[in-house]
């Protein structure tokens, strides 16, 4: 049985439990080399499809702004300081993320919309995402092997891990065949795991990890205890929690 393992991470802002909160819920995904390997390169494009960033960000057109995490997160909700999909592939097993930060006050709301972002992944890909997907990783694997540095990396790693190089080409086709109900199948699968949650900061208004996990075994990704949430908004009452890594 494949686990999630330790996931650590490293923040150092200032005052970070007053002004920021930041929560990763994890599920294993693919390794490179593993059991179900060939489902590496499908959420590499789910990966991509999702994409996120911060709320705001200078450099110019063409930093993924059609995402799933830009038009369904970043731009309805204004207190969402970042949303952010990360994949990370191992060479027996991966971890797939969706990691968000607010203010603290927000802290139940980024949760409960992190985890419809999850439940909604396997909900549907519309075709037109999907291609844009596909043709933004595309893009971006070819830019990176346009350096020489970059492409002696790539062999290196992928020798190391699988024992073999697949070509630009080999993995452009493979980008190419995937298909939405592959990428349905995969977030299936990945949510019959149990998640691995971890959170950063004042935790005053995030819910417990049963409350998280409960929420994810329900078909609608509902969090209870809503009204009470509300209630309670504002209230600066008792000692703040500031870390959470739970599995």
């Amino acid at each position: 049985m494949i686990t999630a393992g330790v996931y650590l991470f490293f923040i150092f802002p200032i005052f970070l439990d007053t002004f920021y909160l930041f929560v990763l819920p994890l599920f294993v995904s693919s390794g490179i080399n593993a059991e179900y390997g060939e489902d590496y390169v499908k959420f590499c494009v789910l990966n991509t499809l999702m994409g996120g960033g911060g709320s705001f960000s200078a450099g110019g057109p063409g930093k993924g702004m059609y995402t799933r995490l830009y038009l369904q997160v970043l731009n309805r909700y204004h207190w969402i300081y970042s949303a952010l999909a990360l994949n990370h592939p191992y060479q027996e097993t991966g971890l797939f993320t969706i990691n968000g930060s607010c203010h603290p006050n927000h802290g139940w709301d980024l949760v409960q919309v992190l985890i419809k972002q999850f439940k909604e992944m396997g909900q549907g890909i519309n075709h037109g995402e999907l291609e844009r997907a596909k043709t933004q990783l595309k893009s971006t694997l070819l830019m990176n092997l346009e350096y020489r540095n970059i492409i002696l990396e790539d062999i290196g790693r992928q020798v190391v891990a699988s024992g073999h190089r697949k070509t630009a080409p080999e993995l452009c086709a493979m980008i190419d065949s995937v298909t939405p109900h592959q990428i349905s199948e995969i977030v299936m699968k990945m949510l019959k795991n149990r998640p691995s949650v971890g959170a950063f900061g004042d935790l005053k208004y995030v819910p417990s990890f049963e409350e998280i996990e409960a929420a994810f075994e329900r078909e609608n990704g509902e969090l209870t205890n809503r009204i009470t949430h509300f209630l309670l908004r504002g209230a600066r009452g008792g000692a703040a929690k500031t870390g959470l890594i739970k599995h």
